[in-house]
């Protein structure tokens, strides 16, 4: 089946007999996630054969990798050979939507994401290279960039996926580095992202026993969900969590676009009865 957003398309696949790739695309890009045991199926899809950028997915760890001159099943399959890479639980991966990257630009763009790994996550990356590199002119590394940055809208914005994982602690002190912040009961919470901001605010609201009793109320007997943000224990979407732990027995739901973050954020403060202000949220 297929679901359109605007200039966004959205196609499962499944049935059945499979479990499911989930394809997304915003021109130029493509961004594609998939379990490990979906490698069967993925060789009957048409971008099985693109040129692409891909992350190995499990557990605590973290492996990029980037295919141009075979096809990224042929290469998952290498992968999956490999007894070392048990681990793997999960893929992801990206490209044009035409099929059409050069070694520079795979080179380019394995190059750009391993950096960012070793700079902003806080999962194991395996490699143990930064990546080939090559010649690329100024022209193709725009277009390179483009790519890149659209993935990531894609990754942020549609498919609610945090790439790089839990960001370090911060304090509660504002610097024009933290672009979203919020205030209530004379304490103010500023974070790099707006999904850091909702989980800290969470985490300042059970710090008062009364509020926590409240939070505890809502906590539901297993994984949180979308409506039911509180629950007992950690889920995950194909490989990812999708909640953080807040405390002994209080799992915080967290796999959200930008625009429901507000929202249950606003959800919290109205569950406990507090008054908040958001003083910055770009």
């Amino acid at each position: 089946m297929a679901f359109y957003f605007s200039n966004l398309i959205l196609q499962t696949a499944s049935d059945n007999r499979k479990d499911s790739i989930v394809y997304f695309e915003r021109e130029p890009a493509i961004l594609v996630s998939m379990s490990r045991s979906d490698l069967l199926y993925l060789k009957e899809q048409d971008f099985a054969t693109y040129p692409a950028i891909y992350v190995l997915i499990g557990g605590n760890k973290r492996y990029v990798g980037q295919v141009a001159g075979q096809k990224i099943e042929q290469r998952l399959t290498q992968h999956f050979q490999n007894k070392a890479n048990d681990w793997v639980e999960s893929v992801l991966f990206f490209g044009r939507a035409d099929g059409k990257m050069s070694k520079a630009d795979t080179d380019y763009l394995e190059r750009r994401l391993i950096k960012d790994f070793k700079e902003k996550s806080s999962y194991e990356l395996t490699n143990s290279t930064k990546g080939n590199k090559s010649y690329i002119d100024k022209l193709q590394k725009a277009k390179s960039d483009q790519l890149y940055n659209i993935a990531f809208e894609i990754l942020n914005d549609i498919a609610n996926i945090d790439l790089f994982g839990t960001e370090k602690e911060e304090n509660y002190t504002y610097n024009e580095n933290h672009p979203f912040k919020l205030t209530f009961e004379n304490k103010v919470i500023t974070a790099k992202s707006a999904r850091k901001l909702y989980t800290k605010f969470a985490e300042a609201i059970i710090e008062n026993p009364g509020y926590e009793a409240i939070i505890k109320k809502m906590v539901v007997e297993g994984c949180p969900t979308y409506s039911l943000i509180f629950g007992s224990e950690i889920g995950n979407y194909n490989g990812y969590p999708n909640a953080v732990r807040l405390s002994n027995g209080i799992c915080l739901y967290n796999n959200l676009s930008r625009k429901a973050l507000r929202e249950k954020i606003n959800t919290i403060a109205q569950q406990v009865g507090v008054e908040y202000e958001i003083l910055k949220w770009s």
